[in-house]
């Protein structure tokens, strides 16, 4: 699968939280964006 690079800026409160839920599931900070980026376009899909 061929990807392509987003770069954000986010308030420092939400990466600050990112950065500890990525910690307690040692994941990525990418894999957790990945995730929620998946689920809020799922949510919005399901709207239409």
């Amino acid at each position: 699968m061929s990807t392509k690079v987003f770069t954000a800026h986010v308030p420092l409160p939400l990466a600050e939280k990112v950065d500890r839920i990525a910690a307690r599931l040692e994941r990525s900070r990418g894999w957790i964006v990945k995730q929620a980026l998946t689920a809020w376009i799922d949510q919005e899909d399901e709207r239409m």
